[in-house]
């Protein structure tokens, strides 16, 4: 253990603004050792051995600063950045926490009739007149979105139904400047309000085929987009370490049907199919490479039957880079989004990097609107300094667009092919936010699908986040986007009482979360790895890992609806393989998942006091999720798999 440390704040040399989320990286003979991000008020403290270091301190519109530092003790600095007057950020100055709404938006009593549109639109107008939103229209329908707020699905005390006045969600509105056409600018965004859910169709996967055969058919042909034929394939060493970055390629003959890279967690998706036109069928392998070696596996099982395991005889190394790219709608629509972006990234970010100090984290920005607008596409390429691209961000608000469609695909193309993508990255995330889909072409739908292909083969992994809006094309698309490229599928709900109203998603249920909070833990889940020493990070799941564990819940079948006790127990953990699971009431379906959430084991009609052994031994060493459902909760635990 490290017994000396090294602290310090930083701030602006000019005004003494603490300087929050600034890029501390330290090098040791010039290598890097350690990236991290002062908290909110610019403060920051690392353990280090004893020893020679560099301190470089950087911050958008300022000078880095570098400090050459003799740990020996507790070390303690501060540190002061002068304004850089060549940088594109100079006046940039951050982003607050918490930003309180103007006294000229007081929160409105929530009585008396809803306003009429022609209210709405003569003062829309009026706003546009002194210098508003071109599309301040756009606003006058966000009020009247509200005014007939869709609450089925809003959750828990809310009253209103499908048709009804919402004051509540209409006050919240107006108080932060989305009711009466006021620009949504960072001067009156609150921060950390935006809820969301997710969906993973990996994990369920039984109900997205159901769902693609069925509710959502239509849109296979429409898109032209079906991720069928799914094969799993789990890479680890001889220590049973997950191994990330591998090439693999699922094989017709000498032909190539599919290219994914492998995971943090060591698997790759693979599938048979993405075009939903194209002939079906054939006999397949898989064929892996990886550190100069190659390996092939035969008798290949689809997903149905199992996972492929294959143990391959390579050192353990750990990459620690990791990529993440910010792909965002800027049409008119947009305001609420990007206003979150503009708050809340910087604290999702460092809230994310706590998994450790030595992810070298990269951060890169695309806007698009729409062929007809003032620009298609504008870029940032990646940077390790969180502010710069937080300052890219601040230059952006939403305009244009007019139609329902958008450049989704110039976008994307922009971002697979113009940045500067690591092919030594451990993780590569691409969050494409949006609130609309591309124009439904011949020539797009071709495009769309080779972008997802490409996605793949450079590990790229796409998290769709649906804003206000969306229709269920667009969730269509975007959820097999997500699964041709390992993703996940968030989108934005009526809980925040934010913006427009949004849609319910197809699926049988999922979890209301601070988008904050989901975002943070879809990056912890995507980039964990247990280190070559099996270090375990303390991830914040706050889920029990004890052998037993006792949980209240509320039994919905239960006419009285009475409250009543579970007591389960999941033994040895840590496990090298081999888990038992008995609970004193019966358990229809038990999922083992890992940290993403993805669907790896199945037990269905535990009985009551019987004693289950399950054999998790085909999966690498890590972190996993054992959960099952009780009426409308989750009961869940953690399992940690060791090195057999």
């Amino acid at each position: 253990m490290f017994g000396q440390s090294l602290s310090g704040h930083v701030n602006s040399n000019s005004d003494k603004k603490k300087l929050g989320y600034a890029t501390v990286n330290i090098y040791q003979n010039g290598k890097l050792l350690h990236n991290l991000l002062t908290d909110a008020e610019g403060n920051f403290k690392i353990k280090l051995d004893t020893g020679l270091y560099r301190c470089e301190i950087s911050y958008a519109g300022r000078k880095t600063v570098t400090k050459n530092i003799h740990v020996k003790g507790d070390e303690k600095n501060s540190y002061g950045l002068d304004e850089d007057k060549s940088s594109e950020f100079v006046n940039y100055m951050g982003v607050e926490k918490e930003l309180a709404a103007p006294a000229s938006m007081a929160e409105p009593e929530y009585s008396g009739a809803p306003p009429r549109l022609e209210e709405i639109e003569v003062k829309s107008a009026k706003i546009a007149a002194r210098g508003g939103r071109s599309e301040s229209s756009s606003y006058a329908k966000k009020a009247m979105a509200l005014e007939r707020y869709d609450a089925v699905g809003a959750g828990a005390g809310d009253a209103s139904g499908p048709g009804t006045y919402n004051w509540k969600n209409a006050g919240v509105a107006m108080r932060y400047g989305y009711f009466w056409g006021v620009p949504s600018d960072t001067s009156t965004a609150k921060a950390g309000r935006l809820t969301a859910g997710e969906i993973n169709d990996f994990s369920k996967w039984n109900l997205w085929t159901d769902l693609a055969a069925n509710e959502l058919k239509g849109y296979k042909e429409f898109w032209d987009f079906s991720p069928e034929g799914r094969y799993v394939v789990q890479l680890k060493n001889n220590q049973h370490l997950p191994i990330a970055g591998a090439k693999v390629e699922l094989m017709n003959g000498d032909k190539v049907l599919f290219t994914a890279i492998s995971d943090n967690t060591g698997k790759a998706e693979l599938w048979a199919n993405t075009k939903y036109s194209a002939v079906k069928g054939g006999a397949v392998s898989v064929k892996i490479s990886h550190a100069g070696k190659s390996e092939t596996i035969r008798n290949v099982r689809s997903f149905e039957n199992g996972i492929n395991t294959q143990v391959m005889n390579t050192p353990c190394e750990q990459p620690q880079d990791v990529d993440i790219a910010m792909v965002v709608d800027a049409t008119g629509s947009m305001q609420d989004e990007i206003d979150y972006l503009k708050q809340d990234l910087n604290s999702v970010i460092y809230n994310a990097k706590k998994i450790s100090t030595k992810l070298n984290m990269q951060f890169a920005n695309v806007f698009y609107r729409d062929t007809a607008d003032s620009y298609v596409t504008d870029k940032q390429n990646f940077t390790n300094v969180l502010s710069n691209a937080i300052a890219f961000i601040n230059k952006h608000n939403a305009d244009g667009g007019g139609d329902t469609e958008e450049a989704v695909e110039l976008a994307l193309d922009s971002a697979i092919n113009k940045l500067s993508w690591r092919s030594t990255a451990r993780t590569k995330i691409l969050f494409l936010v949006l609130d609309a889909p591309p124009h439904n072409t011949d020539k797009i739908r071709t495009k769309m699908l080779n972008l997802a292909s490409k996605k793949k083969k450079k590990g790229i992994r796409i998290v769709p986040v649906a804003g206000s809006g969306y229709t269920k094309s667009t969730e269509y698309l975007m959820r097999c986007m997500a699964l041709a490229t390992n993703g996940t599928f968030v989108f934005l709900t009526n809980h925040s009482g934010i913006g427009d109203s949004h849609i319910n998603p197809s699926t049988d249920n999922y979890q209301v979360e601070l988008l904050n909070d989901l975002l943070v833990r879809i990056i912890k889940a995507f980039t964990y790895m247990p280190d070559c020493k099996q270090e375990v990070a303390d991830l914040g799941l706050n889920l029990p890992d004890s052998v037993v564990n006792v949980s209240d819940f509320v039994d919905s079948a239960s006419v009285s609806n009475a409250t009543r006790k579970l007591k389960w127990r999941f033994f040895p953990n840590p496990s090298r393989g081999i888990i038992h699971i008995v609970a004193d009431q019966e358990i229809k379906d038990l999922l083992i998942s890992d940290l993403s959430g993805k669907l790896l084991h199945l037990i269905g009609n535990i009985e009551a006091h019987k004693e289950v052994e399950v054999n998790l031994s085909h999966l690498s060493a890590g972190i996993y999720l054992i959960r099952f459902p009780i009426g409308k909760q989750w009961i869940s635990g953690k399992i940690l798999l060791q090195p057999q």
